[in-house]
């Protein structure tokens, strides 16, 4: 079977994932990853272009080690 899925891995911490990759990363619908970005529970998105955000993955990283420390 072909998995057409990107190794994030292999990321540096700097590079940036967009939504989609967020969502298939740490199992979370968007409505719950804007609604613990607002709480400050998840890290927040950056702003890439006038009509593009972004997550930094090493911030996604860090939140995935440990969910319940993340501080914004």
């Amino acid at each position: 079977m072909y998995d057409n899925r990107p190794e994030f891995s292999s990321l540096p911490p700097e590079a940036f994932v967009r939504l989609p990759q967020v969502i298939a990363l740490v199992g979370l619908k968007r409505a719950s990853i804007y609604a613990q970005v607002a709480k400050g529970s998840f890290p927040a998105p950056h702003k890439l272009t006038a009509h593009a955000s972004g997550w930094r993955i090493g911030d996604v990283r860090k939140w995935l080690a440990d969910p319940r420390s993340w501080e914004a």
